[in-house]
């Protein structure tokens, strides 16, 4: 727990705890629309991406990062892939909780937080097309968790010492 009360299951639905203890979210994916959210999902991963590239020093782009993470969370979750919407979630969540007036402070951080997320999601959807070459390991998702929780920790400590 953080000093504001806020643990990781209250950011995330992927309990690092869980994780750690082998606990597994079963993803029951609708195999008829996994296409279109695949496609979907990869035109958003882009969006981030290039939100990222072109997000200058003085304006963060949270607001419109948020917005692709919660399209995304959505999409997910309504075929029934669990996982990706937990950390596209945990990123909205995370985004809409950052102070705009932090961003530039924590920018670095960010950029590695949204990576480290798009890449475990990316690795995720390539698990569905291709399960027995490319399983998703426990300990990727968990790091992109972490990265999500410790990016929640230093935003709280920028709040406290304003």
């Amino acid at each position: 727990m953080n000093p504001h009360g806020i643990t990781l299951d209250k950011i995330i639905p992927l309990s690092l705890e869980r994780l750690k203890l082998n606990a597994t979210v079963v993803d029951e994916i609708d195999g008829e629309l996994f296409p279109f959210f695949e496609e979907e999902a990869r035109a958003e991963l882009k969006s981030i991406e290039k939100l990222l590239l072109d997000w200058d020093s003085a304006t963060a782009p949270l607001k419109d990062l948020g917005r692709q993470f919660h399209t995304l969370k959505g999409a997910a979750n309504s075929i029934g892939h669990l996982r990706i919407g937990a950390l596209a979630g945990g990123m909205k969540d995370l985004l809409e909780q950052i102070d705009p007036a932090h961003s530039i402070a924590l920018r670095n951080q960010m950029i590695k937080t949204n990576i480290q997320v798009i890449e475990t999601i990316r690795a995720l959807l390539q698990e569905v097309r291709a399960p027995q070459f490319s399983p998703v390991k426990k300990e990727q998702i968990v790091l992109a968790v972490q990265a999500i929780f410790n990016l929640h920790e230093m935003e709280g400590n920028l709040q406290k010492a304003a």
